[in-house]
């Protein structure tokens, strides 16, 4: 059973190691970014809420250059990103606007209320007395918090990699200086030579010097002439 539980253990961690290599390639470029991808990401969701605004100015500049006012009710159906209503216009014709009515915030099914559109393009209209004003404070709400949360979040991550990169450097310069400070090649080539800068390869075999001296004083290797005649005198 040991047995079995080891393989099963094994294979897991094959599977894991394989899936980690797979994987950090592609996630270790998206972690490095992330501090920019933050700021980013609230960046978009900034131009996002101004262009919502923008948009909504022009719609009420519309509606006041071409304004008319009716009775609408609210239909059911409605739900977060749209209020449904229906009401007559003055020329009689009956308008409910596929995007429902702007500002409609605590609108209730069934409810009649008084709206404001453009005479010219009636699928434009807003509850009477509301303009873009309503909508601001919560859009600058929203870019507020996203800021809030991603400047900090942004900055301290960035913090993280830039420590990280300096320990790096700094750890490559210390294993640089060390390299550097150990001994070569040059070093070695030396330990060959005797103390006094002779070569020691330079004795002959019997270990006198090549000119026929005795450097130990023992007279082997002499073989002066005069050393010859003295041994055949005796």
């Amino acid at each position: 059973m040991s047995t079995v539980t080891g393989v099963n253990s094994s294979a897991t961690g094959r599977l894991l190691d394989e899936l980690a290599g797979l994987l950090l390639p592609v996630v270790m470029p998206l972690v490095r970014r992330l501090p920019a991808m933050i700021l980013v990401l609230a960046g978009l969701i900034t131009l996002m809420g101004v262009l919502v605004l923008v948009g909504a100015h022009r719609d009420d500049a519309e509606i006041r250059a071409h304004s008319a006012v009716a009775t609408a009710e609210v239909l059911p159906g409605s739900d977060f990103s749209r209020t449904l209503i229906a009401f007559t216009t003055a020329g009689g014709e009956t308008v409910s606007p596929e995007k429902g009515v702007f500002y409609p915030r605590g609108l209730q099914p069934g409810q009649i209320v008084r709206v404001e559109y453009d005479s010219t393009h009636p699928d434009r209209v807003r509850v009477l007395g509301r303009d873009a004003s309503v909508g601001s404070w919560p859009i600058g709400l929203v870019v507020a918090i996203t800021w809030a949360i991603a400047l900090p979040v942004g900055f301290t991550l960035r913090g993280r990699q830039l420590r990280r990169l300096e320990s790096d450097r700094l750890a490559a310069s210390i294993a640089a200086a060390a390299a550097a400070a150990t001994p070569g090649s040059d070093d070695a080539s030396t330990d060959g030579a005797a103390p006094d800068g002779s070569d020691p390869d330079d004795s002959g075999p019997d270990g006198s010097d090549p000119d026929g001296t005795d450097p130990l004083g023992t007279g082997a290797g002499d073989t002066s002439p005069a050393k010859s005649a003295s041994t055949d005198a005796a």
